[in-house]
């Protein structure tokens, strides 16, 4: 599909102080992959759409380790990533007349004895510290990270996250719809 395709390794998270993502992923026994994707169209003056996709691989929880009756469900906590290529994708193969920048931090929320710890302080991207008291707010975490990189580092027209915080959404409106949180 001709999108520019970048991909940051831990020692290069480190770098950038990816502090937020980072520690969700010090848990894994793989490598983080913070991705940065863009699609461009020809057309001149075009809006662009900065994408942030939860990309969760499988979520135990981490060390606040989540009940084993829904577990084998948490391959599914990557949804906001995978939603986020099938829009560039839609977007490439329809040529639309926009452009989109998406970031997908990947990783999963492994059990290990690097894992991150309740109780642990990070410091995000935009130099914010963050006390985790519950390791299964990897997507919070992540996203926080994913959303600084792209306000710092592109200009949009419009910025979009997407993400699978399911249990919370499903609570307040059932499984019938998604929830929507907006600035407008």
């Amino acid at each position: 599909y001709e999108l520019k395709y970048t991909v940051f390794s831990r020692k290069k998270c480190e770098e950038l102080g990816l502090g937020a993502y980072l520690p969700v992923n010090q848990g894994s026994a793989y490598d983080a992959a913070f991705t940065i994707l863009e699609y461009k169209t020809t057309v001149k003056n075009a809006k662009t759409y900065g994408l942030v996709g939860k990309c969760v691989l499988f979520d135990t929880g981490g060390i606040s380790i989540k009940n084993s009756a829904n577990l084998h469900y948490m391959k599914s906590d990557m949804g906001g990533a995978t939603a986020v290529l099938g829009t560039l994708i839609y977007a490439a193969e329809m040529k639309l007349p926009v452009n989109i920048v998406a970031i997908l931090p990947i990783t999963d929320n492994a059990v290990s004895e690097k894992a991150l710890l309740p109780s642990d302080v990070i410091t995000a991207y935009n130099g914010k510290t963050i006390e985790v008291l519950d390791t299964d707010a990897e997507g919070r975490l992540i996203l926080a990270d994913g959303l600084s990189y792209l306000s710092r580092n592109y200009k949009t027209d419009y910025l979009i996250d997407l993400a699978t915080l399911t249990g919370s959404s499903v609570r307040m409106f059932g499984d019938t719809c998604g929830a929507m949180f907006s600035n407008n």
